[in-house]
């Protein structure tokens, strides 16, 4: 399945109140600048995530999460960009058919899949990649690293 643009920023901008949140606000341009995106559609997006009740607003002083990031299943998010605001089919034709089968088995694929799952495993492949670059290198492991 092919990720559409606003679920990736969506979830770039997850990770930065993840990380950088500890109940502090981040002004949008922090944000965009830190992960690279474009600030307007950066803030489209923090609304879009403050419409789905994941983060929170106040003007003047920025974006911060009101749900922790394992609180936030992946589906949910999806739901946040994708399939919310889709036209209910009228009659079940075969495209509605189809969407419905479709949002049935992603739902199925990802519950329990947290936002925080997913930057996990993110970091997990990072490091893995960097000892496989050291062990190329002949470098010893990370201290408290695991041997692959």
């Amino acid at each position: 399945m092919r990720m559409n643009r606003t679920l990736a920023y969506g979830l770039a901008c997850l990770q930065y109140l993840g990380q950088n949140n500890g109940g502090a606000w981040n002004q949008v341009q922090d944000i965009s600048r830190f992960q690279g995106l474009p600030a307007p559609y950066c803030n489209k997006v923090l609304q879009a995530l403050v419409h789905a009740g994941f983060v929170e607003s106040q003007k003047g002083r920025g974006y911060r999460l009101r749900k922790d990031l394992d609180d936030i299943s992946v589906w949910a998010l999806m739901e946040a960009f994708t399939f919310n605001g889709a036209p209910a089919p009228e009659r079940e034709e075969i495209p509605g058919r189809l969407y419905k089968k479709l949002r049935e088995e992603v739902n199925n694929w990802l519950v329990g899949l947290t936002v925080q799952d997913i930057i996990e495993m993110m970091k997990e492949e990072d490091r893995q990649k960097e000892e496989r670059t050291r062990k190329s290198r002949g470098e010893p492991p990370l201290s408290g690293a695991a041997e692959e």
